[in-house]
């Protein structure tokens, strides 16, 4: 059985509490419906356990938080460690098997070996280095975008791999490559975690639009590139919804889509 992902973030505590107590009473009632937490590192151990307590009974898995962290940058190791051990306090906190890091900055070689070696001293069998597009809304460059250098990271530390969708496209339509090659590439490295949200598959920008209304193959998405076990996490919306409305909306459009 397939589970679905609503996203949400340690700081809608603070922002938009209703969404993280919706979606925990929603999932507590679905056997295939998980929530993913993107723990921000000045979440205090207090606000950490009132979220465990709103997603009580619920299944959670965690996604290190991203901004500010570099692991291709040596000089940003120190921001990027406290990153990391918030992630893993929260993930021992809500029993996690997977914690989605992201890869570094910069394409060439000593990017990505330096990218490695962070990994390594992260010495976490937990962590997935997630796929990331070619560029960062045009600003920053990032690697990741090729299943040859996932798998280099994952075999260099040992990591899982998490699968998403629409960095994929980007990355493939920034680099002139075949959409189903580079689909096939990355689902032989056997993701423990995917990541899905609608789009528009001629152009190099991961919108998170809502599913059903972008052009992405979703149907052919969850039902070649998933396993029938799959966690597959929902990324749509700006991140500001007040309710989880359009995640359940999400859930039930994905239900429809599986071939059992």
């Amino acid at each position: 059985m397939r589970k679905f992902g609503f996203k949400v973030f340690s700081t809608n505590l603070h922002t938009t509490p209703e969404i993280i107590k919706e979606c925990g009473e929603f999932a507590a009632t679905k056997s295939d419906v998980f929530v993913e937490v993107m723990a921000h590192p000045d979440t205090s151990d207090a606000d950490l356990e009132k979220i465990k307590s709103l997603l009580e009974n619920v299944e959670v898995r965690i996604h290190a938080y991203h901004i500010g962290f570099d692991p291709a940058n040596r000089e940003n190791e120190h921001q990027n460690q406290k990153i990391i051990a918030f992630a893993q306090k929260a993930a021992d906190m809500f029993n996690s098997p997977t914690i989605v890091v992201h890869g570094g900055y910069g394409h060439g070689r000593k990017y990505l070996e330096e990218t490695a070696r962070q990994f390594k001293l992260f010495n976490d069998e937990r962590i997935v280095i997630e796929n990331l597009p070619y560029c960062d809304k045009n600003i920053d460059d990032m690697h990741g975008n090729v299943a040859e250098e996932i798998a280099y990271v994952m075999n260099e530390c040992g990591c899982g791999f998490c699968f998403d969708f629409s960095h994929a496209i980007c990355a493939a339509l920034s680099l002139n490559m075949d959409i189903e090659t580079q689909l096939k590439s990355f689902y032989a490295l056997k993701p423990k975690v995917y990541h899905i949200c609608d789009g528009d598959i001629t152009k190099a920008e991961d919108p998170h639009l809502y599913l059903g209304s972008g052009n992405y193959p979703l149907k052919h998405f969850l039902n070649d590139y998933t396993d029938e076990n799959a966690y597959v996490t929902i990324e749509t919306g700006n991140g500001y919804e007040q309710h989880c409305d359009s995640r359940i909306a999400d859930y039930q459009y994905l239900r429809t889509l599986q071939q059992i």
